[in-house]
Order: structure tokens, then sequence, then C-alpha cells
């Protein structure tokens, strides 16, 4: 994204900023790729709330857009889902003149396989290290549906353009779709769900590829629960553990990101497996619940 930004035509007054929702997470290790291309060029930037399943908060959002001040708004497609109110929120970025650039670093197979994702943004940012095993742990890839903002950028890594074409998209989608969807009916059923945790959306769009099933912990510690599951072997995430600190302010959104954890859906997964990682999960839910 630093890229865009950079571009005098995207932020010709250094007054403009852009316009983030306030579910962005850092680690001490990778920092934040969301928010750090914005605090790296020093653009001003502000934020608008999101909902408690993470769609966007029109509201806040309208409000926030209403003053002129921001030129670029990002909307992230959280954990491979297409954020719902993707056409209102387009209204909006033409009605306030805003550009409208979609984060996509969760959402590669929702958007590349002909789902809505992807295709209301002038720019779409993808993340191929969280999609594929790229060397390192790196690779990015930038797509602009609008031509105005291609001025000279180059690849920096063509090597991984065969990497991730020697892939099976659908097929991977297929697998990562079955295995989202079998682990819902089955935390669904257990008598803890409602209780002691809850699916943060339980269906799954026709188009949607998940990057992984979010579930918030209710009451419970978070982190005991993830760290019992991976000793087990499982390979469980928190992502958005942490917020940046320019986010605070939003107290719901911290709650948020410190109940969240994350099942794996990947295409590595063997299904068979499955009835250990419901049963580590179980298990750790004891562990993680208070006395």
């Amino acid at each position: 994204m630093q890229d865009f930004l950079a571009q005098p035509e995207v932020l010709p007054d250094g007054s403009a900023g852009v316009l983030l929702p306030a579910f962005i997470g850092w680690s001490p290790r990778e920092g934040s790729g969301v928010f750090d291309p914005v605090r790296t060029l020093g653009v001003r930037a502000g934020f608008y709330s999101l909902n408690a399943d993470l769609t966007v908060d029109l509201h806040t959002l309208e409000t926030a857009l209403q003053g002129g001040s921001y030129r670029v708004l990002v909307v992230i497609h959280y954990y491979g889902r297409t954020e719902t109110k993707m056409h209102e929120i387009q209204k909006l970025a033409e009605q306030y003149g805003a550009i409208l650039v979609e984060d996509l670093a969760h959402g590669f197979y929702s958007a590349i396989l002909g789902g809505l994702a992807g295709t209301y943004g002038a720019v779409n940012l993808f993340s191929l290290h969280k999609m594929f095993p790229t060397p390192g742990a790196e690779g990015g890839m930038v797509a602009y549906r609008d031509c105005r903002y291609l001025h000279g950028q180059q690849e920096t890594a063509p090597e991984l353009a065969r990497l991730i074409l020697n892939y099976d998209w659908a097929g991977i989608a297929r697998v990562r779709r079955a295995h989202f969807q079998e682990l819902t009916r089955r935390l669904s059923v257990l008598p803890e769900c409602g209780t002691a945790f809850e699916l943060l959306w339980p269906d799954l769009a026709q188009t949607d590829v998940p990057q992984t099933l979010p579930v918030r912990i209710l009451g419970g510690n978070r982190d005991q629960i993830y760290q019992a599951m991976n000793a087990d072997g499982y390979g469980m995430v928190s992502l958005y553990h942490t917020l940046i600190d320019n986010v605070q302010e939003f107290p719901e959104m911290v709650a948020l990101s410190r109940t969240i954890t994350n099942f794996p859906v990947h295409q590595d997964m063997d299904a068979a497996c499955l009835d250990g990682l419901i049963a580590s999960f179980k298990t750790a839910l004891h562990i993680g619940s208070p006395c």
C-alpha cells in the first residue's frame, strides 16, 4: 500500500488522510502490515468502528467521511469473509470523494475465484505469504482496477507469479470451505457453544473462501486455550490479538481482539484430524475457564 499512497495523485493535499477500520493488529515480529505504510509516510490516519461480527458500522463510517478530509478509505475483508456491506460502502466512498481500497490479505481465494470481494475498490491489496508457502514468508500483490493510479509500478519478485500459478486455486478453495463447514457444524452442537464460546459468524457465503475459522471465547482465557491447543499440535492462531495503539479508543474492538482465536482450515489439514482438533478444544476450554 505504501507505493500507492506515495503517488501524488492519491494524496495531493498534505491535510488529506487515510480512513481505516478500528480493528488493526500489530505484533512485535511483524509489526502492522496495514498501518505501518501509513505511519512510514507520515500520512494522517482516521478510524471507523466495526460491529461485533467485524462488519463495517456504516453510521460511524459515514460520520468520519462527512468532513471530507479523507482521500483514501480502506476496507478489510477479515479472515477471508467478504464484507457484507460493500455496495453501501462503495456508494459512500463515491459520495464523499474517497478512493476505495480493498484489503484482501485474507481474501485471495474469495476474490480471485469470482466472488464479490475485490470488485468494488479502485485498488486491491493481497498478502501472498498468508495464502501460499512463499519463500521467507514474504510476498504481496497489488491489483489496480482503476488505471489512473498506475504510474510506472514495477514488480519486485516476479518469481512469485510462477509459484502461485502452480497451485490448484479452485481445489484449495473447496478444501478450505469443506473444513470450515464441517468444523462449524461440530462446534455449533457442542454444549459449550453459546456459553464458553461463540462462532463469530456461523454461515459461509457461497463465494467466500475462509482463511481461518474465528471463534470468540466467552469468559475463559483465550491465550491459555490457544497455548494448550498448540501444545497438542494443532495450528491455532489468534489473529489481531493485539491492536495498534491508535485504536485503543475503541473499547469494543479492543475487547474483541482479546477474545478471538482462529481454527485452521487450510488445505494441508487432514480431515481425519478434526476429531482430535475438537477434542483438544473441549479440553482447553476447561483449562481456560475461570474457576
